[in-house]
This record gives structure tokens, C-alpha cells and sequence, in this order.
């Protein structure tokens, strides 16, 4: 497969991964004022799935999390929570474990871990690399607040030249505000937010998204826009079984 290919696919399983990945990460990042304790189902083996619709409403998609492991070392506490991705038929088309941790009050995920190994395997023989900047939680959100941005850059390079660079930022992450959101899974009152997340290899693609994250449970909504505002798509969530 050409070169091509391969940076389409790991563009698009990269922004699968960031989107299902930020669903999780803002479950975890509201913290109780003086511990680790999550605003997120804190039970291992809980079940969430989230549905993928267009901006047509057709569904694209579901993303089905499950919380592997939660293990407490001292004053840091890591959890493993295993995210597959499937088409609008059930195909699987991403899998892996997400590992974060928060420590003496500080939620991290690293942005390594949105990358799909598989889509990596195609550049197998080459020089790889990679340098992230984890994306950091503070204990308490309000309206108003902004947070830290956050980014990664993968270089590929074949006898010391460079054959591809694809760099993620993540940025302008802000809590707008305090709304309810009805979803299949019920009514929430949630903490609404907004980033923008910029992909650039060969090309620039920015695109906007909202969240609304409900305490004790993560995210329950998330729409994605074009840089010009308009809807693209959205993830809503469907159930919650523990």
C-alpha cells in the first residue's frame, strides 16, 4: 500500500481515537477537592456505549468502553479502560486499552495512547517517533474556566529522510457552561465545553467539538463542527450497564 494510504489511515483513526478518547478523559476530569476520587463510574467492569450520527442523523458508529482496571498506588490512582470502535454495521474497526492516572489531585492522559498500533504497523522498517504533550485536568471546573492545551507529533523517516509528519494539537479548551441534555440513557445536568483539535501533514484540518459532561458518568454528548460552524457530526450516549 503507498505512503498515502497509510497517512490517511492513521489521520482518520488518529481523530477516531482523539473523539472517543476525549468522551472518556472528560469523565474523569471533574476530581473530588481533595483526592483522586472520579466524577465517573468508578466501578470496574461498567459498560458505557456511545452511538456516531452524521449530520443527517444516520448512524456512523458506536463506541463501547469498559472499565478494565482501577488500581490505587498510594496517592495515585490508574485506570485501564478498553475502547472498541465499530462501524454502523458492528465491524470492529479500532481496539486497544487506554491507560491515565491522576496523581496528587491532577488528572494526564498521554496523547501517545489515541495512536492505533495497527495503522502504525504499516510503517514497519522505518524510523519512528513520537513527542506528546499529556492533556492535564484540574480538580474543579466552572463556567468560564479555561484548561491546558495539548498536543503530539509522529515523524516518520526512511534512511534518514523524513517521509511523513502528522502533528495533533489540541487547544482554546474552555467550560461555557452548565446545561441539561436528554439523552437514550436519560436527562443529565452537565458541564458544557468546547475545544478545537488541529491535524496537519501534507494538509491543515481543524475542526471544532462541544461536549456536555454529567458528574458520576463522563461525557453523554459531544458534537464535532467544520471551522466554519457547521454540525458534522455527533456521539450521544445510548447506555450505561455496571
Amino acid at each position: 500500500m503507498k505512503i498515502n494510504n497509510y497517512i490517511n489511515q492513521i489521520i482518520m483513526k488518529t481523530l477516531w481515537k482523539i473523539a472517543g478518547s476525549l468522551l472518556l478523559m472528560s469523565g474523569w476530569m471533574q476530581l473530588v477537592a481533595q483526592d483522586c476520587e472520579p466524577y465517573y463510574i468508578d466501578s470496574q467492569g461498567a459498560v458505557i456505549e456511545m452511538a456516531s450520527y452524521d449530520k443527517k442523523d444516520k448512524l456512523t458508529g458506536t463506541t463501547i468502553s469498559t472499565v478494565k482496571e482501577i488500581k490505587t498506588t498510594g496517592n495515585r490512582i490508574d485506570w485501564t479502560v478498553n475502547v472498541v470502535s465499530k462501524d454502523e454495521k458492528g465491524k470492529d474497526l479500532t481496539s486497544g486499552d487506554l491507560k491515565m492516572w491522576c496523581e496528587n489531585g491532577i488528572f494526564k492522559m498521554d496523547m501517545k495512547n489515541f495512536i492505533d498500533e495497527e495503522t502504525l504497523k504499516g510503517f514497519e522498517g522505518m524510523e519512528l517517533t513520537m513527542d506528546a504533550t499529556d492533556l492535564a485536568y484540574p480538580r474543579e471546573l466552572s463556567p468560564g474556566q479555561t484548561l491546558p492545551d495539548g498536543s503530539i507529533t509522529i515523524k516518520v523517516a526512511s534512511q534518514g529522510m523524513t517521509m511523513m509528519t502528522l502533528v495533533v494539537k489540541i487547544y482554546d479548551r474552555k467550560v461555557e457552561a452548565i446545561e441539561d441534555i436528554t439523552t437514550p440513557a436519560g436527562t443529565f445536568s452537565c458541564f458544557k465545553m468546547t475545544q478545537t483539535i488541529e491535524t496537519k501533514t501534507m494538509f491543515k484540518t481543524i475542526v471544532k467539538s462541544t461536549d456536555w459532561m454529567a458528574k458520576k458518568l463522563g461525557t453523554v454528548r459531544s458534537e464535532t463542527y467544520d471551522k466554519d460552524g457547521k454540525l458534522m457530526s455527533y456521539m450521544v450516549l445510548m447506555s450505561v450497564k455496571m
